[in-house]
């Protein structure tokens, strides 16, 4: 027996005796053991001559049989299909669509018990006095999460050490509780069955047509529901699933972050029960393979289930697949540029649709430019893959919000050079007496963007990175302004405020910028009473964070709700009236090919936040570029006609969608050894690049050039795909040599990523 183990980076095929004869077939799990410790492992293979390089040596013997089919022929095919697209190896692709533990030697704990869980919580009783720097932090950051957090949480996302915390304890500083929390394993919140299930809505004439067309697709088809902001689109999927679930079929629908989650399972579970499996990684180990368990035994005994989940939740193995959605399809998060293989769940998608024969909706009210491009017509007339279903109106027919800019400029020539326009201060001073919310967009979270020398210019940057460490803030405390710490958000490396330059010495240091917390106290201390909710990572965290916090302000505890870009992503609140953009220009000058495409999706998504209830909504943008094309079409709100004049851009540049782009990226320890196998890495495909009509530019630094310690560079390479119906740059084939031939060129310490279809650079 051939069966693959998770040892080494990749993972490598051991081969195995059956002396029991067990009954043993390719896709089981089974129990052996590798230098003495047992491990679970997949038959990959049941030849039953002996290898010659075993001839010979004793074979070991194959244990137990844990699971039977664990892996079927219809899910290996799309595991090949990925594999084969983003230029990887198969075992590469298994290891990163199964659960992790799955292979490993996690062990389950009983059927219904979960873990020991230990919860640090702040001791209001306390006298102890804070004898470090570091105490403080902890302290704050339990503060900013009312006031108790998970153990495990603080260590593993907080970064915080147990040595700390053991102190902290014993000094009578943090007070710490355990209890064993359930294994929710898909069930968690949703009732307990007991509670009536919600009936479905009364579909709108468009939603209806909608339905009718999903229902009558033909299996595999793609279809895109276009539909603005509060159109309804997420009542047709569960209408549409209903149906699916009615006829024996499985439905899996995919949310392109966990903060969308919370609101979608809630809907679903309303809707069809609690036995709603959930599948995305703030789950731990154990209650992910729990899912996929079910999962498996659904498809088994034939049963229809419904999940829900993140971009991993692609590859569930759900047989019977009657329905796939994505929701907000057009959402960067569902592209995986780390670690390999770099996927983008809508093509996995795709490929499970037309391999199991299960309908696709793409839902979103900014479609991406290569969904729209696909719903177009081919050639000759000929219809492109994707069908068009078109939401034009919300539900009830209720206006979308007006957009009303201002003009930052203008603002300084009157004098007023704060962060918060008169304007926007103006109607946030309204929304107590009119009982209303407002959702504020902020570009970053932290306290101040960066630290500088007011002298010299120095940036105070990361010691590992090449990017500026952001100012962090703690809360204030008995009338005294809260801590300030730098910290880097790209290896959270964390340091304290210097009081001198460390390139000229000077003391002349000034913060720039604002973040989410910089805009925190800008509004409490000009706005006296307006409650505030920061929703960003630094508040989300941890399990139900952000669930946790929305909750609270749809209750009302609440007036403004002030977050980075997930905040502009599929929340329905219909007591928000206004949603306002801080530092839009931010936004808009990046260079990338999908800045203007992604930024106007941003704040169209944005836009849709407010006047989702009976009350008209309105949108406020704070800019300095008034007239830029991106700024011009949010105001007019056609998102069509943006992508009309994207599309010929992109067509006459020869870019995505007419073409097909893959970034290597390298990193290694030193800058001149990564260069070196960098340009090393050019010359070996150089050849086959040109012989293809591909063009290789590079190599060069990455944009961040060095990222926890390490050097990185990368080479891009671009070519055209083959026109035809339906087609786009990732039906074209890579012009590479295998991975494995491209690594064996690298020395010792360099790492290689190949990302097909890269999103950003």
């Amino acid at each position: 027996m051939e069966v693959w183990l998770e040892a080494g980076r990749e993972g490598r095929t051991f081969t195995y005796a059956n002396p029991e004869a067990l009954g043993i077939g390719v896709g089981d799990l089974v129990r052996v053991r590798l230098q003495g410790r047992p491990h679970t492992g997949l038959v990959v293979a049941t030849a039953t001559a002996c290898p010659a390089a075993m001839e010979g040596r004793p074979i070991l013997p194959l244990e137990a049989v844990l699971q039977s089919a664990a892996i079927d022929p219809h899910w290996q095919a799309l595991l090949e299909e990925v594999a084969r697209h983003c230029h990887t190896g198969l075992f590469r692709t298994l290891k990163s669509a199964l659960p992790p533990g799955w292979l490993g030697q996690v062990r389950r704990p009983p059927a219904g018990v979960g873990r020991i869980l230990a919860t640090v919580r702040l001791n209001p009783d306390t006298s102890a006095v804070v004898s470090h720097p570091r105490q403080q932090e902890l302290l704050d950051h339990l503060a900013s999460h009312g006031g108790a957090r998970l153990l495990r949480d603080l260590v593993q996302e907080a970064g915080f050490g147990r040595a700390l915390i053991g102190t902290m304890e014993r000094r009578g500083l943090l007070l710490k509780e355990t209890g064993r929390g359930p294994l929710r394993a898909g069930g968690g919140r949703g009732g307990d069955g007991a509670t009536p299930l919600e009936p479905p809505q009364q579909p709108s004439p468009a939603q209806a047509e909608a339905m009718a067309a999903i229902a009558s697709a033909p299996p595999g088809q793609a279809l895109l529901l276009w539909g603005v902001t509060g159109s309804g689109k997420t009542e047709v999927y569960l209408q549409a699933a209903a149906r699916e679930l009615s006829a024996g079929r499985s439905v899996l629908i995919l949310a392109p972050e966990i903060g969308l989650i919370p609101q979608l399972l809630d809907r679903c579970r309303r809707r069809f029960g609690p036995a709603v499996i959930e599948y995305h990684s703030g789950l731990g180990d154990s209650e992910r393979v729990v899912a996929w368990r079910r999962c498996l035994e659904a498809t088994r005994e034939r049963q229809a289930c419904l999940a829900v989940g993140t971009r991993s939740a692609v590859f569930l193995p759900l047989g019977h697949l009657g329905l796939l959605v994505l929701d907000e399809e057009h959402d960067a998060s569902y592209k995986q540029d780390s670690p390999m293989p770099c996927y983008h769940a809508r093509e996995v998608a795709r490929l499970r649709a037309r391999l199991s024969g299960a309908r696709l909706v793409l839902g979103s009210a900014t479609p991406s430019l290569e969904t729209w491009w696909r719903c177009q017509p081919g050639p000759q007339g000929l219809p492109g893959d994707t069908h068009l279903l078109p939401l034009p109106e919300r539900i009830g027919r209720r206006p979308l919000p007006p957009v009303r800019l201002v003009d930052m400029r203008q603002e300084l020539v009157d004098g007023h050079r704060r962060l918060i326009s008169r304007p926007l201060m103006a109607r946030l001073e309204t929304l107590q007496e009119k009982g209303e919310q407002a959702v504020v967009l902020v570009p970053r979270r932290g306290y101040r963007s960066f630290l500088s020398c007011r002298s010299c210019g120095e940036v105070v940057l990361c010691p590992h990175c090449d990017v500026a460490l952001t100012v962090h803030r703690g809360p204030r405390a008995g009338g005294q302004e809260g801590r300030e710490w730098l910290r880097c958000h790209w290896c959270d490396h964390r340091q304290e405020m210097g009081d001198r330059c460390g390139h000229c010495g000077s003391t002349a240091f000034k913060p720039f910028g604002a973040g989410t917390q910089r805009v925190m106290e800008q509004l409490a201390t000009e706005l006296e009473g307006l409650r505030l909710i920061r929703f960003d990572r630094d508040t989300t965290r941890g399990r139900d964070g952000h669930r946790r916090l929305l909750e609270r302000f749809a209750a009302g505890e609440a007036d403004v709700l002030v977050g980075t870009q997930m905040l502009a992503k599929g929340m329905d609140l219909p007591a928000v009236t206004l949603a306002a953009v801080l530092a839009a220009d931010g936004l808009l000058h990046r260079p990338d090919l999908r800045a203007s495409e992604q930024c106007l999706q941003l704040l169209l998504q944005l836009a849709g936040r407010a006047g989702r209830g009976e009350r008209p909504g309105e949108v406020l943008v704070q800019t300095y570029s008034p007239d830029h094309p991106v700024i011009r079409h949010l105001v007019d709100g056609r998102y069509g006609a943006f992508l009309a004049e994207e599309l010929e851009l992109r067509r006459q540049g020869g870019m995505v969608p007419f073409g097909r782009a893959c970034l290597l990226r390298l990193a290694g320890p030193t800058a001149s050894g990564t260069a070196t196998a960098a340009a090393a890495l050019a010359e070996r495909i150089r050849p086959a690049l040109e012989t293809a009509g591909w063009v290789l530019i590079g190599p060069a630094p990455a944009p961040v050039a060095r990222v926890a310690g390490r050097s990185r560079w990368q080479l891009l390479l671009h070519g055209a795909c083959t026109p035809g119906v339906g087609a786009t740059a990732t039906d074209g084939a890579l012009p590479l040599p295998p991975e494995s031939d491209l690594r064996q060129a690298l020395p010792p310490g360099v790492s290689l990523t190949i990302d097909p279809d890269p999103l950003e650079l």
